[in-house]
């Protein structure tokens, strides 16, 4: 004699909710992991932009009766001039050749993580930075005025916060300097009669000996007191910057900016 047995369509409350509960401890495990490799996909991003933008300053600087890469007025934002000026010198990235107009080196500009400082400088309650508020993500308003991702390192004078009174970068550190293809042309007068202290005129002397893969041309942007880019804590291993270099070359610089900048 046959026994026909019911048949069983779906799940059991039981079975769904241990479904689930398994499904949410794997998210748990692989949703870092893959936080953490797209991170390293816009840090590779960051580094293709900086290559980018050294290469049109250094081709500006080849044209340059003296070798000199174009100087702007503070160390970051906003930066009209400049931008301006690098846009005959945007190499195309097919070919390796110049091309004459502006297609795609403002986008190099900003960085894709670029939301994220913003986002903290604007949160009271994440640590407000004490250097400065410019914007700094891709928007139609901030190119206009220069405003960009990435700080660059040929400047007369370290910017003033207009609220705090104070300059963004610890004078001490980041001198101003004019960069050129061979080095850093020193100019004294820049710094001042009051600030012209011994501390200073040493971290210019030994700026001055440091060779081109190690002078500092453009990196990211960073503010005092903030987080730092790329979603990343400050510190001398999770700390750090993208950083481009005189002779062409980019890399990650896992310290506090000031401890490795020349």
């Amino acid at each position: 004699m046959r026994r026909h047995w019911p048949s069983r369509f779906g799940f059991t409350l039981i079975e769904l909710l241990v479904i689930i509960a398994i499904i949410g401890i794997l998210m748990a495990i692989l949703l870092p992991a893959l936080q953490k490799a797209r991170t390293r996909a816009y840090e590779g991003v960051c580094l293709g932009n900086l290559r980018q933008v050294n290469m049109a300053l250094a081709g500006y600087a080849n044209d340059e009766d003296r070798g000199r890469y174009p100087l702007e007025l503070w160390e970051h934002n906003p930066h009209p001039v400049l931008l301006q000026k690098l846009r005959a010198y945007e190499v195309r990235e097919d070919s390796g050749e110049l091309v004459r107009e502006d297609s795609g080196l403002m986008k190099a500009f900003y960085c894709p993580q670029a939301g994220y400082l913003e986002q903290n400088a604007a949160d009271p309650n994440g640590g407000t930075p004490t250097g400065g508020m410019d914007s700094v993500i891709d928007t139609p308003a901030n190119r206009r005025a220069g405003n960009v991702t990435y700080i660059y390192w040929s400047f007369r004078e370290n910017k003033v916060d207009p609220v705090a009174k104070k300059t963004w970068r610890d004078t001490a550190e980041f001198l101003p300097r004019q960069l050129t293809l061979a080095g850093i042309e020193t100019h004294w007068d820049w710094l001042g009669k009051t600030t012209k202290t011994d501390e200073q005129t040493g971290r210019y002397w030994q700026s001055t000996l440091a060779k081109p893969g190690e002078v500092w041309t453009v990196c990211d942007f960073f503010r005092k007191g903030g987080i730092f880019p790329h979603c990343r804590q400050g510190g001398a291993v999770e700390g750090g910057v993208n950083v481009a270099y005189l002779d062409g070359h980019a890399g990650r610089v896992y310290k506090q900016p000031k401890e490795s900048f020349r």
